[in-house]
């Protein structure tokens, strides 16, 4: 693939089957105390990017090169080398969506094969295992109202049996 070519997260499953966050990864720069307005200005540029209606000429949002290697001959898979945060940011984005939108369906069509996430982290077992159930967990509750205002996302998730803290 040339370096200019442009694709979508959708696209980069259906090419390579999985994603997986190999054992190796460069430092995050999302995470540091210091790097807030790089957060900041990426989670605006997201929140911009829905905000605009599908037929928008300045969509899809670009979020800059993200490369890795891929293994395999049949059957594929992408090891993002940059832009783990930004891929991670998008699984998660996704099932927040088909979580409002109730889109179980598509979401499951993206990113589930059988019971196993496509996509996932090579850290440690319990990554991949919070991923396999990620894929698979939906909530009871609608995103907007629990017990009348909104809940933080991480609380119905960290109050699974499933999730592990460590």
């Amino acid at each position: 693939m040339s370096h200019d070519s442009q694709i979508i997260f959708k696209q980069l499953l259906e090419r390579h089957g999985r994603i997986q966050i190999p054992m190796i990864q460069r430092d995050f720069a999302q995470g540091r105390p210091a790097e807030s307005t790089v957060r900041e200005l990426f989670l605006m540029a997201l929140e911009d990017a829905l905000r605009k209606p599908v037929d928008d000429p300045t969509l899809p949002l670009n979020l800059d090169f993200i490369y890795g290697s891929v293994e395999g001959r049949e059957e594929t898979r992408f090891l993002p080398l940059d832009g783990q945060q930004r891929l991670t940011t998008l699984f998660l984005l996704h099932w927040y969506l088909a979580w409002r939108d109730e889109k179980w369906a598509d979401f499951e069509a993206m990113f589930l094969d059988g019971k196993k996430a496509k996509f996932s982290y090579d850290v440690r077992p319990s990554s991949n295992e919070f991923f396999d159930q990620m894929v698979c967990y939906r909530p009871s509750l609608h995103p907007e109202v629990v017990h009348g205002e909104m809940q933080p996302i991480t609380s119905l998730i960290t109050d699974q049996p499933w999730y592990f803290r460590s």
